[in-house]
Formats: C-alpha cells, structure tokens, sequence
C-alpha cells in the first residue's frame, strides 16, 4: 500500500488543531526525511501515532516495546535429520506465534513499511512478487553446482540490526528503536516495577532481541538485514562467471559452462568467509558441490536441462496421496492416521499446495492428478 503524503494539507490540519508553527515544522522535516528514502513509506511521528494506525491502544503497543511480558506462543517443530550426520541429534525449529494484538502491529508494518521496500535482486523469497521457481530457473542447465545454508536464519539477527533497517528508511531514532522492540523478542524479559520519572517503565533489556521465526515483520526484515550479504555474494559470483540466488537461508551458486572442483571449492570458500564477516554462519552439514553429470536440485526443482523438473521423490510422494485418498480400501480417514495429519481440512490444504506447487514447475502433470484430486470423497 502507498502512502500520499501533502505537507500543505498536513500543515493547514495542524494549524486548525492548533499546534505551534514549530512543531508542525519539525513534524514536516521529519515527514519530508522518510519520503527522501521512498516516497510510498507511511509516515509515521511517533508510537502513539502508529498505535493510531494500526487500531491498537496505545499502552498495549508500548508494553510490546518495554517487554514486561512475553507476547509470543512458543512451540517446536521438528527439522527434518540431516544427510551425512552420523549420530544426529534432536533438532527442532522453535516458532513464535505472536499475540493477536502485536500480530495486528506487526502485520501492518510488513505490509505498509517492509513490503514496500525492495530486497536485493538476487533474493527470491519473501517479498511481493517472490518465487521460488524463478529462483531455481537461474541455475537452469548449469553444469556445476555449490550450495551453502545459513544455521539459525532469522534467530542470527538482532535487534540491533533491525533497528538499523527502519533507521536507513528515514524514521526517527526512538521510533526506530521502538519499531525494532516491537519486530523482535527477547530471551530475558525487563523486570517489574522499575518506573523512570514520569511512572512509566523504562525501555531497558538485558539482552539483545532477535527476529521470531513466525513474526510476520520476520521474512522481510531479514531479507533486508541480509542486503549486503547479497551484494557481496553476488559480486563475487559476477566475478567469475557464476550465478548466484538465495531463497531465504539457502545458498546457491552455478555456473553453465566449464570449471573445476577448485574453482567450486574456492567459491564455498569465499562465501562461507562473507557470512561470518556479515554476521551469518554455514551449515557445513548443508554445504554440497555438485559436479557435472550428478543429479542437481535447486530448491527441490530438478535443473539439470534447460528446463525445470519436479523430482521423483516429489512426484512419487504426491502420487501416492492421491492412490491412497481414491482407494477404496484406504480413504481419506486412514490415510490421515497413516501419514499423521491432525485433520482432513489439515491434509486436504497440505495437499492442494503440493498440486499448487506442481502446477508451477509442469503444469502438464499437475493437469492430470488435479482430476483425482477433484474426485476425492473427502467424507469417507
């Protein structure tokens, strides 16, 4: 969504709501700092102003800000084990549902600030207009391969950092400081009844906040954190003939024509040294070269030609759904139970996203099983 904005107009409602010349100018300067950076971004003066726009009462939207309580729902999922780890352990990824209220000040943020913002060329997830097949279409008929993962995505960012991104857009310090309290959650929550001078509690943390994973300000903010990576990685890429894409913590470069394991080797290399400069670390578990004549797989879609593919263990996956929910002897119910789903409706939207996705990649092949799909008896 853009945001007009009239200094004229602004100044003659101020003047009817009778504030002073000084203020309705420092109000403008400030307003005139954010539409230099991009002139779609609201404005937004203070906390109260955006507890304004975001229908949220204003002390509910400072207590997100002083941290007095934890406004998330924490639970875990599962990652799936990684290839390669001998003796793996339990690993989980831990999702933070955020209350409805923060959730509603946070939302409007993603789409009203951080929506409008574009990320590096190079990111393909997230963002408005993101896809995940183009990105994999990049590395379409490449003949060598690297992939790298960054461990702990949006946990790795700070608050610090986010604060900066709302600092580059032009908004004040303390509302960008604000604006950050509100994007990320902290481990160490700020103690009770330690009032300042005016009876309110003070904006004070003893640890640093990091971005949720399941804040819906998360994606894009990292996104942004992560622009300098970007131009750095692709810089480099650019350097020596390879392509470069990163879909949100993964990683890929290729390169269509003729090189080596060293030279591979020495891109890992090379890359793994700018995450840490930036901040980020590799999965070394994740990191692969794939040589020439190996099977390649960008993000699940097979890029081995010039054209993209599902890959087999997808399509047998999907397949099977669809055999077992059109079988007489299995059915919708027993295959929910088999494959542990907690509801059809869970297992019927998990499934339309798999046709979905299909479709995307070969939309001859999704043609097809979209006829099973519409013929399953979903009361049985």
């Amino acid at each position: 969504m853009r945001h007009p904005w009239d200094s004229q107009n602004f100044r003659i409602g101020a003047k009817n709501a009778g504030r002073s010349n000084q203020v309705i100018d420092r109000a403008i300067a400030a307003a005139r700092r954010i539409k230099k950076k991009n002139r779609d971004l609201p404005v937004i003066f203070s906390i109260a102003h955006l507890a304004h726009l975001t229908d949220v009462n204003v002390e509910t939207v400072l207590s997100f800000v002083d941290r007095t309580d934890d406004h998330y729902r924490i639970f875990r999922v599962k990652k799936r084990a990684t290839p390669g780890n001998i003796a793996p352990t339990r690993r989980y990824r831990t999702i933070c549902v955020p209350s409805p209220a923060l959730k509603r000040v946070q939302r409007w943020v993603a789409q009203n600030i951080l929506n409008l913002v574009e990320p590096h060329e190079a990111s393909h997830a997230f963002a408005p207009h993101s896809d995940l097949v183009e990105a994999a279409n990049k590395h379409l008929g490449c003949s060598w391969l690297v992939k790298l993962d960054i461990v702990s995505f949006f946990e790795t960012i700070s608050e610090r950092q986010v604060y900066y991104i709302f600092r580059s857009l032009g908004y004040a310090a303390l509302l960008s400081f604000q604006l950050a309290r509100i994007c990320t959650r902290t481990l160490r929550l700020t103690p009770k009844g330690r009032a300042g001078s005016d009876g309110r509690l003070p904006h004070e943390s003893y640890m640093v906040g990091h971005l949720p994973q399941g804040a819906p300000t998360s994606p894009m903010l990292a996104n942004l954190v992560a622009r300098h990576l970007d131009e750095e990685l692709a810089a480099l890429a650019f350097s020596r003939g390879w392509t470069y894409t990163r879909y949100a913590d993964d990683l890929t470069f290729s390169i269509d024509g003729k090189s080596s394991r060293g030279d591979a080797a020495e891109i890992m290399a090379l890359a793994t040294q700018a995450l840490v400069r930036q901040g980020f670390a590799s999965n070394k578990l994740k990191s692969k070269i794939i040589p020439p004549g190996a099977r390649k797989l960008v993000l699940g879609i097979i890029v081995d030609t010039d054209q993209a593919k599902l890959s087999k263990k997808f399509r047998n996956n999907l397949e099977t759904h669809l055999y077992a929910l059109t079988s007489d002897k299995i059915g919708v119910r027993l295959h929910m139970q088999s494959r542990g789903f907690d509801s059809i409706v869970g297992m019927r939207k998990h499934i339309a996203g798999l046709l979905a996705f299909a479709h995307h990649v070969d939309e001859k092949y999704a043609a097809k099983l979209y006829g099973q799909f519409n013929n399953i008896n979903w009361l049985t």
